[in-house]
């Protein structure tokens, strides 16, 4: 699933190439992956300018005059840039044609979603969302995490994915942290004491920034597909040797969720 980093580097990339371009045609061959009506969104996207592109959470925003197009990926939603008169994929779902080139996008799980936001309504739209901070925030402090997790008897795991408390996070990423924080998955997120607050803000931000320097884990706008995954330490390495220690890495169920941690780094 696209999560924080690979929604950055697909805002990142797009920025640089469709920044202040006309989209000329749209097409849409799924009415289920816009909101709007079919025929309401063509009309309020093509013959538009495409001013710039934007990124709040893990939601992808394409500025417009008045209106915003916004993107959710979901489990494997992703953009591509082809030339002009490119073969469809029988799972692109939406097209935007511009002078030198078409914006595919692809979602073959089909629970991507689009939809056109009047500009006057945007700040209604994401808070109806509950979006939490941007680790980018200044905001974003141990008290903050304090105050928020004070009433939450709840595994930190399943905390981190709550949206309304760090946006952005995935469960890559909540593994990769809780690792890199020395902080079992399981611990109650009401129980953690400053420091270990503090080693969650703190390596939400090496992490996330390590990720964008290998532009994430997913396949880019170009296909090819990130390099991050060659540097995860303990997501998806089930049974691998810890880096750390040299202990099995597990996975188990925690939130919901398949969930990596190393028992002897990351002890209860």
């Amino acid at each position: 699933m696209p999560e924080l980093a690979e929604v950055e580097t697909t805002k990142r990339d797009l920025k640089k190439i469709i920044s202040n371009k006309k989209i000329n045609r749209t097409e849409v061959y799924l009415d289920k992956i816009v909101y709007n009506r079919k025929k309401e969104f063509i009309l309020m996207t093509q013959n538009q300018i495409l001013y710039d592109v934007k990124r709040r959470g893990k939601w992808l925003l394409f500025e417009l005059e008045k209106s915003y197009i916004v993107i959710h990926f979901r489990m494997e939603g992703r953009f591509y840039l082809l030339p002009l008169n490119s073969k469809r994929d029988k799972h692109d779902y939406v097209i935007f044609y511009f002078d030198d080139y078409e914006l595919h996008f692809n979602d073959p799980r089909l629970f991507g979603k689009m939809e056109v936001v009047l500009k006057e309504d945007i700040d209604k739209f994401f808070n109806s969302k509950k979006l939490g901070l941007e680790y980018t925030d200044p905001k974003l402090t141990v008290n903050y995490l304090k105050e928020k997790f004070k009433t939450h008897h709840t595994d930190i795991k399943k905390m981190l994915l709550d949206q309304s408390y760090i946006t952005g996070i995935g469960n890559i990423y909540a593994d990769e942290i809780l690792f890199r924080s020395k902080i079992n998955p399981k611990c109650y997120a009401n129980e953690l004491s400053y420091e270990k607050l503090g080693k969650i803000i703190e390596n939400t931000k090496i992490v996330f920034e390590e990720s964008l320097k290998y532009k994430g884990t997913y396949p880019n706008i170009d296909g090819k597909r990130g390099r991050f995954e060659e540097h995860l330490k303990v997501h998806k390495r089930k049974d691998e040797k810890c880096f750390v220690c040299g202990s099995k890495i597990v996975k188990e169920k925690v939130g919901g969720r398949g969930t990596y941690y190393c028992p002897k780094c990351q002890k209860m």
